[in-house]
């Protein structure tokens, strides 16, 4: 019995001490559970936590929303005098060629070898748009001879036959796949968008591919 007693009273401060450990872990449980593995571990080396990254925001970021419809004539205006946004080195010799039975040609231009280029320029998606304009390219190789009278002294290459440029917001299936097999003439489609900026509009254009 002595022997017990002397047992159980050795075992008591240990079981004391672990019961005192138990409360110390308790009360500073919160601590833990309050803060990430990272913020606990620098906290334990004495350490500021790392500040979050933010999204870098470059400081010429604007936001744009679209204007309302641009008119038609405005797109000729803009057209005429800035054809290199279409391809570098074009410029636009005349506009609004007569080109019976298929509707005046809106655009005249030169690339930057001299070919003659045709640019059509619509404010809707219209498939007959492609047909238009193969019917003025088929106008402009027929009468060759009366374009070099028209054009006398400007370095026009009548030696290559015209390019096709179709500018509109946007186009079809249909008309993209019927350009794309198109050899002759060659047809490259543009799309536009405008948009709202301080005190007018702004037009964006870009090549579709087809």
């Amino acid at each position: 019995m002595d022997r017990l007693t002397d047992e159980l009273t050795e075992l008591q401060p240990e079981n004391k001490a672990e019961k005192r450990l138990a409360r110390g872990l308790e009360d500073v449980s919160y601590l833990f559970l309050s803060q990430t593995a990272g913020e606990r571990q620098d906290s334990a080396q004495g350490q500021n936590p790392a500040p979050a990254l933010q999204p870098a925001h470059p400081a010429n970021t604007i936001v744009l929303r679209a204007s309302p419809p641009i008119s038609r004539e405005l797109l000729l205006s803009l057209l005429s005098k800035n054809a290199a946004v279409l391809e570098n080195g074009m410029r636009v010799i005349d506009a609004n060629v007569p080109c019976d039975p298929f509707g005046p040609v809106d655009l005249l231009a030169l690339d930057g070898v001299d070919q003659p280029v045709i640019i059509d320029v619509d404010t809707a998606q219209i498939d007959t748009s492609l047909l238009r304009g193969i019917g003025q390219f088929d106008w402009f190789v027929r009468n060759t001879p009366i374009l070099r009278r028209m054009y006398q002294g400007m370095a026009v290459n009548f030696s290559a036959q015209p390019r096709l440029f179709l500018v509109a917001p946007g186009f079809s299936p249909l008309l993209r796949c019927a350009a794309q097999r198109n050899a002759n003439p060659k047809v490259s489609c543009f799309g536009y968008h405008s948009v709202a900026i301080s005190g007018g509009v702004g037009v964006l254009f870009e090549a579709v591919c087809i």
